[in-house]
């Protein structure tokens, strides 16, 4: 009997959901008559779903890390924590990578938490860019380059292979520093628009013009 209310209850709900067509402007009115602390709103105009997914850039169906969970008993969290004040001395904290037109976004947020997490691990004794263009190239089990990648693929790759250093577009600093251009993601400005975020993946390279640093992976 119990299983029985729990199905109906369970089907009341999700027929109770409006099924809204995607990008549509009934989805947004929906998501905003939600009243929370933010707006929806239409970033793209004329694009097919499809286009949109590839924007995210990660692929979720990947392998997966051993997680662990430590209780941390009563320790009081804070209210609020900016790691940039708890770790001034690790720039990496603050830095914002502009991934250009690939769907890179796999490889950069695996760099930058390792470039932080380096830092901060050596209680700065260590402050390396990592490079995610010798990630996003190099890492054959992270996926599709430019079209999407693992995150926890990345983290592997890390720890069994190791990460040359490299900087920003431009910024000659360490190894292999992205080579792929800023661009404007779907706003107006100074810089050129993204032309789709499947760009071509750079070839990996076994070598560089600038001194080395390869920083292998680091138990954290």
């Amino acid at each position: 009997m119990w299983c029985v209310l729990l199905l109906v209850s369970g089907l009341s709900i999700s027929w109770a959901r409006p099924r809204l067509p995607l990008l549509s402007h009934e989805m947004v009115n929906y998501i905003n008559e939600a009243n929370t602390t933010w707006k929806a709103g239409h970033n793209f105009h004329n694009v097919d779903y499809s286009y949109v997914k590839k924007l995210c850039g990660t692929l979720l169906k990947g392998p997966k890390l051993s997680t662990m969970v430590h209780y941390t008993g009563d320790m009081e969290l804070p209210k609020n924590f900016d790691p940039r004040l708890q770790w001034p001395n690790c720039p990496t904290l603050k830095e914002v990578r502009d991934q250009g037109s690939c769907g890179s976004c796999w490889a950069f947020g695996a760099a930058e938490a390792i470039s932080d997490r380096v830092c901060i691990h050596s209680n700065a004794k260590v402050s390396v860019e990592i490079s995610s263009e010798d990630l996003l190239s190099c890492c054959e089990s992270c996926g599709m380059g430019c079209n999407g990648g693992y995150p926890s693929a990345a983290w592997d790759f890390w720890t069994k292979e190791g990460l040359v250093s490299g900087g920003l577009y431009d910024s000659h600093i360490g190894c292999r520093p992205y080579s792929i251009a800023p661009c404007e993601h779907h706003v107006n400005g100074t810089r050129p628009p993204c032309k789709g975020e499947e760009g071509d993946t750079p070839q990996c390279e076994d070598h560089c013009g600038i001194e080395s640093e390869m920083v292998a992976g680091i138990p954290l």
